[in-house]
């Protein structure tokens, strides 16, 4: 068998056998065989040939043809029992498609529908999470029951401690893959449901002001830092960025994505167009090696709500007219970008944080990502008297919960707020001793004129009459 192999090979890439002439005689081969087995289906009636099979896979229950041509009938019938098989095979491999199968068949397909940041997190949940479970992921996806799905879920909460955003993006991940399947018609139902011990998962609760705010003694001390390291370096733009950003609440990557054309006046106002980003890029070709591979400007924000227009204050005009002369005294002019290096490059989003955690240490205050800014900018909105309404829609926000819940906090220390509570109190002690007036000063008060007011009955309180049997 081995030798015919070869001599088949030989002949083959020699030209002695054309592949056209052996598939077409495979195709005939296989068209006398349907015709061997299932030739009698076709009937002869007056001078028409015909057929008709029952298919409860076809809209009306049955494939049927009709011809005053036999041969038409018959390469008719061998087209029919030909697309069966393929069906039969195709339901075959899908019977026995794997989980695993099915996810990285999924993710081929998600590729286009997301960025590849959102690909490398579910590629991460799903080795995290899913991968040490074998016989699960190893199962032919067909066979998985909600019961299934219930261990599973509760094994994985038993096994570490979770935030109940991490198990969201976790049960993420199954739950897609399994609306994939139904999408493409390889399952009517999916066996996919959360029932799992709620108490072992660890629900997100508001962290401590001084974790997520600066407070306005530690603003002012971190500008007077970011001060000191633009005079130790005045062609280093990455303080101004900072410090701007105390004014202007953007993310981190819309923040280095701005351009000068950005600026922008309405009704007398100046006011910054917020419209690009710079996102992480990565090669998502092997979903097995995603590596990343720089990163890039593209002209939309996070969200739908991203896109909005941010006045600005004049301490920002300042830092932005500052940020133009060390771009100038650079030499620098790349298509507008505001944060640039000495060289011309954007400015890295590892630059701004390290220059931040740097600053903080120095100044010795509590070490903050940029982020906290952002956190920052809100609260001090809030603090002020903005409507929450307001506040969301110049961070972007698409849901106003979101913005009370994880970005308004205190921006005063303890001392601070112990003594406004007090004074608060206070207020309300003092208010309440004006207001007390004694039943002598109330006797005293009262005049002749008073004294003549008549009195009624006080207003009773009406009820419902019992209902008494009449005798006769």
């Amino acid at each position: 068998m081995k030798e015919f192999n070869i001599d088949f090979e030989y002949a083959i890439n020699n030209d002695i056998i054309s592949i056209a002439d052996v598939l077409e005689n495979i195709e005939k081969m296989k068209r006398e065989q349907i015709l061997e087995q299932h030739g009698d289906l076709i009937k002869h009636y007056g001078n028409e040939w015909y057929f008709r099979i029952p298919d409860k896979s076809l809209k009306n229950g049955c494939f049927r043809r009709r011809s005053k041509n036999r041969e038409y009938i018959e390469n008719k019938l061998c087209d029919y029992f030909i697309e069966l098989e393929k069906r039969q095979q195709a339901d075959k491999e899908q019977n026995t498609m794997t989980l695993k199968e099915l996810f990285y068949e999924f993710m081929e397909y998600k590729k286009s529908k997301v960025s590849g940041g959102t690909i490398n997190r579910m590629m991460q949940d799903w080795k995290k999470f899913y991968e040490p479970h074998t016989e699960f992921i190893h199962k032919p996806f067909v066979e998985i029951t909600k019961i299934d799905v219930d261990n599973l879920l509760n094994d994985i909460v038993n096994e570490r401690t979770m935030k109940d955003k991490a198990f969201k993006n976790m049960c993420g991940v199954l739950k897609q893959t399994f609306e994939y399947a139904v999408n493409a018609e390889y399952i009517d139902k999916s066996p996919y449901r959360v029932e799992v011990n709620k108490k072992k998962i660890t629900p997100t609760r508001k962290k401590a002001n001084e974790k997520e705010v600066f407070t306005s003694k530690e603003r002012d001390i971190l500008i007077k830092e970011m001060e000191r390291r633009i005079q130790n370096d005045p062609l280093n733009a990455v303080p101004l960025a900072i410090m701007l950003d105390f004014e202007i609440g953007v993310r981190c990557g819309e923040l280095l994505a701005l351009k000068e054309s950005d600026i922008i006046s309405e009704n007398g106002t100046s006011k910054l167009y917020i419209h690009r980003q710079v996102v992480k890029e990565n090669n998502i070709t092997d979903l097995e090696n995603i590596k990343q591979i720089g990163w890039n400007v593209v002209d939309y924000t996070k969200s739908d709500c991203g896109e909005r227009k941010i006045p600005l204050t004049p301490k920002a005009l300042e830092y932005i007219d500052r940020i133009r002369q060390i771009n100038v005294l650079n030499g620098n002019q790349n298509k507008g970008f505001l944060f640039l290096t000495e060289d011309g490059t954007i400015i890295t989003r590892d630059a701004l944080d390290g220059q931040l955690r740097r600053g903080c240490a120095y100044a010795g205050i509590p070490i903050r990502s940029m982020h906290k800014i952002r956190k920052t900018y809100a609260s001090t909105l809030y603090q002020r008297g903005v409507s929450i309404t307001i506040i969301s829609k110049l961070l972007g926000h698409a849901d106003e919960s979101t913005t009370m819940k994880h970005y308004i906090f205190n921006l005063k220390d303890e001392t601070e707020t112990d003594s406004l509570v007090l004074n608060a109190l206070s207020s309300n002690i003092i208010t309440n001793n004006l207001t007390t007036i004694s039943r002598e000063e109330i006797s005293e008060s009262v005049t002749d004129g008073d004294n003549k007011i008549i009195s009624f009955e006080a207003i009773k309180k009406w009820k419902t009459p019992h209902k008494q049997r009449v005798s006769h």
